[in-house]
């Protein structure tokens, strides 16, 4: 054992830090679900109403739109991309792209996957374009702003309706009580944690994230990485879109005003890290669902949407300063 001049083992020392990271981890790992759950009985214990199985499937319905978005936008953060300013545009699009098509007569199955793969296209371009070298923060900014102007355009700023969407698997079916699209978010959540865990395009992403210089020279395509993981974007986009409108029936460019803020959010304080490289799916996922309960309490509470915004901005910031604490501080 070699001893250091302040008298400790190095070996002891290295197992110090072992531990140390260990517990960190653990932290980490923990503290989402503490969370969650310290604000259920927060809602269950100061709000009346909360505990129903009405409003409870409200969260989740609410957590679903939000979840499937930021599921999406994991794969754009993992890889060391950053972020996406264009979810509530992309979104909308893909809401909007699926009403105007059943609006023309064409049954519901084929316009839903039009519309899907016309985001999927816009989401898949963007990542072309940062790939490219350009600033993923700026390019998603002006996309949203294209991508609003266009749709815009096309409805003249109406709310487009077609009713006949209402009447669709995605409205009508439900198990348990509970409607389809939160069983989508679910397998879906459950598609993309596989994709990133066992698929080998999963694990290039979250390498590229890590370290983009060892993942250039190990060969992996860094272009192709990237396009994929705004192109799945574009996918979880354009399903919530979907969901969005055949819940509703109907939409307009303005709708879902804080989604971006709401889905960015959710990937934020479900500890995926915003340099790449750290977190997952399921943890995102799990940060809609904590950021939708924390928006109910508040509204059931009678707070203004500006409280709303502050509260859940605060709590953003206080686990990205805690997470970059657990994950830097011991290295």
């Amino acid at each position: 054992m070699t001893s250091t001049r302040s008298g400790i083992s190095a070996p002891v020392e290295k197992t110090d830090r072992r531990w140390t990271g260990k517990i960190r981890h653990n932290v980490d790992a923990a503290a989402l679900p503490i969370l969650l759950i310290a604000v259920l009985i927060i809602g269950f214990v100061t709000t009346a109403g909360f505990g129903s199985a009405e409003n409870l499937t409200s969260i989740l319905v609410n957590a679903s739109i939000v979840g499937i978005a930021a599921v999406g936008m994991t794969a754009i953060t993992l890889s060391g991309s950053y972020i996406s300013l264009a979810a509530q545009q992309l979104v909308m699009m893909g809401a909007i792209s699926y009403l105007l098509l059943v609006k023309t007569g064409l049954p519901l199955a084929i316009a839903m996957l039009i519309a899907i793969a016309l985001v999927c296209l816009a989401g898949a371009v963007q990542g072309l374009i940062v790939a490219a070298g350009f600033n993923p923060v700026i390019t998603t900014l002006a996309a949203g702003s294209i991508i609003f102007g266009i749709m815009t355009a096309i409805t003249g700023g109406k709310v487009i309706v077609a009713e006949a969407v209402t009447g669709s698997f995605l409205n009508q079916w439900a198990f348990l009580g509970i409607t389809a699209p939160v069983y989508v978010f679910i397998v879906f959540t459950a598609a993309m944690q596989w994709f990133v865990v066992r698929s080998v395009p999963g694990r290039r992403m979250k390498l590229i994230g890590a370290n983009r210089a060892t993942a250039r020279i190990s060969g992996i395509p860094l272009r192709t990485t990237t396009t994929v993981a705004f192109g799945l974007f574009g996918l979880a986009a354009a399903v919530a879109g979907v969901c969005v409108a055949s819940r509703l029936g109907q939409g307009s460019t303005n709708d879902l005003q804080t989604l971006t803020f709401d889905v960015l959010a959710a990937v934020l304080v479900g500890g995926t890290a915003i340099q790449g490289g750290q977190g997952s799916p399921l943890r995102s996922a799990t940060g809609a669902v904590l950021i939708a309960a924390l928006s109910n309490v508040m509204v059931l509470q009678g707070h203004e949407i500006g409280v709303r915004l502050a509260v859940s901005g605060t709590l953003v910031a206080l686990v990205v300063i805690a997470l970059h604490y657990l994950r830097g501080a011991h290295r």
